[in-house]
């Protein structure tokens, strides 16, 4: 008495003799599918006509969006390129920056990888895979070097046709300090006429 599995509902028993209970549950528990999934059945007996069929409809999950690192991404103080993985089943997914210096890009049309293929912040994913499963997606994005002596932050959400949102910050490490000036000798005039030495620095500085 196999099972029967179809692309979303598993039947068991599949067979028996006399009154049987059949039991449906989801081929894959979890799936994540946003809109009900319908998988169809055939039950047949010997000399009996017609056939009995029925349906087993998997219910829809909840739209969601969110990044497998949680709350927070670290982001080396050099920059550089920074991915951020995450899960949906949305129809779409539109990227959005806060207050920070970490990514300038402007990410609200970024190009990025939904279910293994093209998409566009903002555009609906082609083929809609969230309509039957939830799937993986890569947004990369290119961190601007710390040139400060001070970790800072930038938050990226992403929100979802429905409104649902997920928000990571990014957390960069600070920069290292410097200290430059632009000349290291300059002639002073005798009239009381001052010359200038420029400083360029990331941090506070004495002169002695």
């Amino acid at each position: 008495m196999a099972d029967v599995s179809k692309s979303y509902v598993i039947c068991t028993p599949g067979s028996g003799s006399g009154d049987t209970e059949l039991t449906l549950k989801a081929k894959v528990a979890n799936l994540g599918n946003r809109v009900n999934q319908t998988d169809n059945f055939t039950i047949t007996a010997p000399g009996v006509t017609p056939n009995k069929t029925f349906s087993a409809i998997l219910q829809a999950a909840a739209e969601f969006v969110s990044f497998d690192d949680g709350a927070e991404a670290s982001v080396p103080k050099e920059g550089g390129t920074v991915v951020l993985d995450g899960m949906s089943n949305a129809a779409a997914i539109t990227f959005a920056k806060g207050d920070g210096d970490i990514i300038a890009a402007d990410v609200s049309d970024i190009a990025y990888q939904a279910n293994g293929a093209a998409a566009t912040s903002g555009t609906d994913i082609e083929g809609d895979p969230g309509a039957t499963k939830k799937f993986a997606f890569i947004l990369t994005l290119d961190a601007a070097e710390n040139t400060t002596i001070s970790e800072r932050t930038q938050q990226i959400t992403a929100t979802t046709k429905g409104t649902k949102t997920a928000t990571i910050t990014l957390k960069q490490a600070a920069g290292d300090p410097y200290l430059e000036i632009d000349k290291t000798s300059v002639n002073v005039p005798q009239d009381g006429s001052g010359v200038t030495i420029n400083v360029t620095t990331n941090t506070t500085f004495t002169v002695s």
